[in-house]
């Protein structure tokens, strides 16, 4: 099985203030495991039933950082795509994910200069409450590496 490909390669010059890219995704259990696994967060906030029923949220919740880590694949896959480089992220968590629940991660153009580009992020249940926001600087390929790039291999790389 090979690896999905970007489906853009957007310059900052080619992304303009407002240019917006929604991801909807749900968290499963597979999904906490696996989170747990990579970062070493086994807290029985995510796993244990009766341990989350006697918290604040009365149910098992997704880590935070699994909502967050859905911003990698917008920004490296969609907008700005192929060749971009996340530089900062600040983040503030509001609600928590629960599993097995419709969200979309959305992020928007706020800033655009020569380089560099400042989106707003934030994830969205299906009334459009909001459980985390924040904002991600990125640095999308240069335009004189994605002009250098011969179109058959740029072709190549994407979707």
């Amino acid at each position: 099985m090979s690896n999905p490909k970007p489906r853009a390669c957007k310059t900052a010059a080619e992304i303009k203030v407002g240019d917006e890219f929604r991801q909807p995704y749900q968290i499963t259990d597979v999904d906490v495991q696996k989170f747990a696994e990579i970062s070493g967060d086994f807290n029985p906030a995510h796993f244990n039933e009766d341990y989350a029923k006697g918290t604040i949220f009365k149910n098992r919740i997704a880590h935070g950082m699994i909502s967050v880590a859905k911003f990698s694949g917008i920004f490296g896959m969609d907008l700005p795509g192929l060749g971009a480089i996340w530089g900062a992220q600040s983040v503030k968590f509001m609600a928590p994910v629960q599993l097995n629940t419709p969200y979309t991660a959305v992020a928007r153009a706020k800033d655009v200069a020569e380089k560099v580009v400042v989106f707003e992020c934030w994830v969205e249940d299906a009334e459009g409450n909001k459980m985390l926001e924040g904002e991600g600087t990125l640095y999308p390929i240069p335009a004189k590496v994605k002009d250098g790039m011969d179109p058959a291999y740029l072709a190549s790389l994407m979707a």
